[in-house]
């Protein structure tokens, strides 16, 4: 049995995430790590902040996951893949990732989380938490390079 730790998203989750690069990022997708508990009714927004405002936002529903991960199980824990219609363009500095929610109310027994990663070597903190509460959200993300190596 899987045992996951994640935030409920009751109207707004959010992180900061810093990219410390001279290099511009194209990103081409961005996957949170989303648990969905009986398809919650609602509209869910995942959008990126930065030092010059917006830089991107695309919502979802519940169905658009189960859709996309082929299930119909009342159950479903995944990195789900948010496709920008192009690539995000981000530069280094810090930046607020934030899962929000329109038409939703959040029940025991009716739900989206955001999972809090837990020994997931692909997001570095910048810090060393307490215990798990202060764990990350765990998300994704895929960038495009140009050329050959």
């Amino acid at each position: 049995m899987t045992t996951l730790l994640c935030q409920t998203l009751i109207d707004e989750l959010f992180q900061e995430v810093d990219y410390n690069s001279s290099e511009r990022l194209h990103i081409g997708c961005i996957s949170p790590y989303l648990v969905v508990v009986n398809a919650p009714a609602g509209t869910f927004t995942i959008s990126i902040n930065g030092p010059n405002g917006a830089v991107f936002s695309k919502s979802f529903t519940s169905i658009d996951i189960k859709t996309a991960i082929g299930t119909v199980n009342d159950f479903a824990h995944v990195f789900y893949p948010i496709i920008p219609t192009n690539p995000v363009q981000i530069e280094n500095g810090s930046y607020t990732i934030t899962l929000s929610a329109a038409g939703y109310t959040a029940s025991n027994s009716s739900f989206i989380g955001w999972i809090q990663q837990h020994e997931n070597i692909q997001n570095e903190m910048s810090y060393t938490p307490v215990d798990d509460s202060g764990n990350t959200f765990a998300i994704r993300f895929k960038s495009y390079k140009e050329g050959i190596k």
